[in-house]
């Protein structure tokens, strides 16, 4: 069993998830675990494949390296296959990021200089994929365009992708504040004294400690502790958690509503999945369902425990 008690201040999750919903793609959902692209009302599942680099593994849009990269498209409406479709690449010249839209494509004078891979206008039945070997890292704007035969109408999706790592964002600032926070706790609860005193490993207790203690939050803290009855996570299998949940007194909590989000602080993208809790067990215990890792690397998941006290939240770090 993992124990994690890392509470943090409630403004400060707001601030990270409003990033993170900020920073959410324009013509990519995610759709019953799936990756959906939505071209204007049509829909069809959308996949990346990068086998050299990692084989069988699926993305949705950013990903891990430069490397050969296979775009899928399976239409969930008919009416695709019969539609030329074509497939651009861009590098984001449109110094808008994650929030580039179609209307800031439009927007550039000379798309072909912008351009790195084109594939013209093709009707294919059923599904469309295309194959590119990024030669760079960086980031791009993927574009697709669909043209209705009979109205000559023009369909179009724009999403914003990450090729390799490119920074760390605003995470590092979060996690010193939340340093800040710990300190703070520590020196107004007297326990930094108290730990100085007993041990002869302050700097490594400290360490532990900073990642253990409950720090200050706005509606009481929990402890949440979690197993995998399904084995450990592996990539690409869903599976199911159970979530244990006390008070700091140890106290069971029940009754609680449970809500899990998560993602790659470090990628700037959430879980491939909406894991959520299925069941109340009993006994501070909850079946959390539909959990998926797409890629290794650092990942967390957060947990919004709720009760008639409010609302506390505890990030999980887990490390694939």
């Amino acid at each position: 069993m993992h124990r994690i008690a890392c509470c943090c201040l409630f403004f400060c999750l707001c601030v990270v998830f409003s990033q993170q919903n900020a920073l959410a793609h324009g013509g990519v959902v995610e759709e019953d675990d799936l990756c959906v692209i939505k071209v204007n009302y049509l829909r069809a599942h959308f996949k990346v494949y990068q086998p050299r680099a990692t084989g069988h593994e699926q993305y949705c849009e950013d990903l891990p390296s430069a490397s050969e990269s296979i775009f899928v498209m399976e239409y969930q409406h008919d009416s695709l296959s019969q539609m030329p479709i074509d497939f651009r690449i861009i590098r984001d010249v449109t110094g808008k990021g994650r929030f580039a839209r179609l209307e800031d494509i439009y927007e550039i004078s000379d798309i072909d200089s912008a351009t790195v891979f084109y594939q013209p206008p093709v009707i294919e039945p059923d599904v469309y994929a295309v194959n590119y070997e990024f030669i760079e890292e960086g980031d791009f704007i993927g574009i697709v365009s669909a043209r209705d035969p009979e109205t000559g109408k023009l369909y179009a999706a724009v999403f914003p992708f990450e090729v390799g790592f490119t920074g760390f964002g605003y995470w590092p600032i979060f996690a010193g504040l939340l340093v800040l926070i710990q300190i703070h706790y520590l020196y107004m609860s007297g326990r930094l004294k108290r730990w100085y005193g007993k041990s002869s490993t302050v700097v490594t207790g400290f360490a532990i400690f900073l990642l253990l203690a409950p720090p200050v939050s706005f509606a009481g803290d929990v402890v949440v502790t979690y197993t995998t009855p399904d084995g450990d996570p592996q990539l690409n299998r869903m599976h199911s958690w159970i979530l244990h949940i006390e008070d700091e007194a140890g106290t069971e909590v029940e009754g609680a509503t449970v809500e899990v989000e998560g993602g790659m602080p470090e990628h700037d993208h959430g879980l491939p999945t909406k894991p959520r809790v299925t069941e109340e067990l009993g006994g501070g215990d909850y079946k959390l369902e539909g959990m998926r890792f797409h890629m290794s690397g650092y990942w967390e998941i957060v947990v919004s425990v709720t009760t008639d006290d409010g609302t506390s939240i505890v990030i999980i770090p887990l490390r694939l």
